[in-house]
């Protein structure tokens, strides 16, 4: 495969997991609030607050896993960037 090309492949794919960050942390804030309304329901004291701690536990879970990402990212990057200053081959 053309260098190019397996270059504009890795940029969609890293453009890809980077656009798919915000949903993430909506999906993750939905379910941990999801959970913490159930818990809620099963002890109806702790109302208000197993939603609203399901929620931050989801934002919680949310940033990790953005983080995660960009950390992912970013490494796989820098080893391109790596590889694209070493020689092929050595000088004569």
């Amino acid at each position: 495969m053309p260098e190019n090309l397996k270059s504009s492949f890795e940029s969609l794919r890293d453009a890809g997991e980077l656009s798919v960050m915000g949903l993430t942390l909506a999906i993750a804030t939905a379910i941990g609030y999801y959970i913490g309304h159930r818990v809620e329901q099963a002890w109806p004291v702790l109302e208000p607050w197993g939603g609203v701690g399901g929620a931050l536990v989801g934002i919680a879970a949310g940033f990790t896993e953005m983080a995660r990402t960009v950390k992912r990212i970013t490494r796989r990057m820098e080893r391109r960037d790596e590889n694209r200053e070493k020689p092929d081959r050595p000088g004569p």
